[in-house]
């Protein structure tokens, strides 16, 4: 890939069309690239004339001495990403940059899981983000539907709130995690009750992550149930959920977290499983 002499940033102080303004408008050749112009006699040669007195020639000399500090490899170009320091792209800078651009007056920070699958992360945070198609939010998109109570136990309207907190199967499954792992019981209603409730947990921080990634294979397992329940023939059977939530968190956490916990300690206390 060529560089352009005046319309990329290669040299300190950005772009030299901008910083050297009155020598752009000189420049025949708007497109030279670094290597041709520094190879020219002067940075002058491919001037229309050469610049004169006054802002011109201040300029001039200025880019001039700007090049002398400028350093250049034979080395061949690559690709940096500005978000790291390094040049590397890093898939936390890119979560940094979503919350900042796209959550610019919340509270609430991306939570990522490392111990459940990218597919189940991604759908917290599109629960975090109010970015589900639940059947309110489609119908405030104008989209005709036949109704907009929840799919689960068509009473409330079927908000994210209310479909992954509120939903009386969704408190039933929550009320049988927190007995499980020995917690005190806690009637949440959004995704902000959950992470004030969560931070308050007192685990160890393992301990801490296995069961956050209960809660996120739960809302995963809550969002699969609801669609099989709309668009399925024979719909899921409820009384399995949280039997589901058990094995499938025990499956994925142990595989991914480095610890030979076995399955008969996960079913009896996993708030003691030794990390």
């Amino acid at each position: 890939m060529m560089i352009n002499f005046w319309e990329d940033k290669w040299c300190d102080g950005g772009k030299l069309k901008d910083k050297f303004h009155r020598l752009y408008a000189l420049e025949d050749n708007k497109q030279i690239t670094v290597g041709r112009k520094l190879a020219q006699v002067t940075l002058a040669s491919s001037f229309r004339r050469h610049p004169r007195s006054g802002i011109e020639m201040e300029q001039f000399i200025n880019m001039v001495n700007l090049i002398k500090k400028t350093a250049l490899n034979s080395s061949s170009d690559r690709w940096l990403w500005e978000l790291e320091n390094s040049g590397v792209f890093s898939v936390s800078s890119t979560r940094n940059l979503i919350d900042e651009k796209l959550l610019p007056g919340a509270d609430l920070q991306t939570r990522w899981n490392k111990w459940v699958p990218i597919k189940v992360n991604i759908l917290t945070w599109k629960m975090m983000t109010n970015s589900l198609p639940t059947r309110f939010k489609i119908s405030c998109r104008g989209i005709l539907i036949d109704s907009i109570l929840c799919g689960i136990c068509n009473k409330g309207v079927e908000t994210t709130s209310h479909l992954f907190f509120s939903c009386p199967i969704a408190r039933q499954v929550v009320s049988l995690i927190l007995r499980w792992w020995y917690l005190d019981a806690a009637e949440l209603d959004s995704f902000e009750e959950w992470v004030d409730w969560f931070d308050s947990v007192r685990l160890p921080h393992k301990n801490k992550k296995l069961l956050e990634g209960v809660f996120f294979v739960l809302w995963w397992l809550l969002w699969s149930f609801r669609n099989k329940t709309l668009f399925d023939s024979k719909g899921p059977k409820k009384a399995s959920l949280f039997d589901d939530v058990v094995c499938m968190s025990f499956n994925w956490c142990r595989s991914r977290c480095n610890s030979c916990f076995g399955w008969d300690d996960w079913l009896k206390s996993p708030n003691l499983i030794m990390m």
